[in-house]
């Protein structure tokens, strides 16, 4: 009796480290296309919002932060499909849980560079467009 509720955590255990069937490359691969993308359309769509509003009188700034506002749902669509390419992927919650920390911090990190790219799109515009 004692040897068969010895054998139980272990079992439980083994059950948790289980390692399920790979993931299809043909899936990956596609997943990682699609995030990609998603985040590629968020920095067209934050440049074409700042052009749209590089006639105003609004700081360098402030012109990059609501252009990056106008696009966050592009963000969380890029931040949702990074998060499940990675899930895809990840076997444990401990796994899971790494992913989701990956994903914010990719998010994090394109809003961060684009709004940095931005910033000085907008000033060169500006720029180049008084000395014409």
């Amino acid at each position: 009796m004692k040897s068969v509720l010895a054998l139980i955590p272990v079992t439980l255990l083994a059950a948790a480290c289980a390692s399920r069937a790979p993931a299809d490359p043909q899936a990956v691969s596609e997943a990682n296309e699609q995030w990609q993308s998603l985040r590629a359309a968020y920095t067209t769509c934050a440049k074409d919002q700042a052009d749209a509003g590089m006639a105003s009188s609004a700081s360098a700034q402030d012109l990059t932060s609501a252009a990056l506002k106008a696009c966050r749902p592009r963000l969380d669509a890029m931040h949702t499909a990074f998060r499940d390419y990675l899930d895809a992927q990840m076997v444990s919650s401990h796994g899971r849980d790494g992913a989701r920390q990956a994903a914010d911090r990719v998010s994090q990190d394109t809003e961060a560079k684009t709004r940095s790219y931005l910033v000085r799109y907008v000033e060169r515009e500006r720029y180049t467009a008084k000395a014409q």
